[in-house]
């Protein structure tokens, strides 16, 4: 819902606001898809007890 909140930004008339949109709703994006899903578990078993 944060990276569609972003997006809106896309639908404005002035370029700065649109690019801002696009970064924005892409960092969003990746750091849920990515960082979350993928690299969170992976680094977990490496770090054991650190990761509480």
């Amino acid at each position: 819902m944060l990276a569609a909140a972003f997006g809106a930004l896309l639908v404005l008339p002035l370029v700065p606001s649109v690019q801002m949109g696009v970064i924005v709703a892409v960092g969003i994006l990746l750091d849920t898809l990515l960082v979350r899903s993928l690299l969170v578990p992976a680094l977990t078993p490496d770090l054991g007890a650190c990761t509480w």
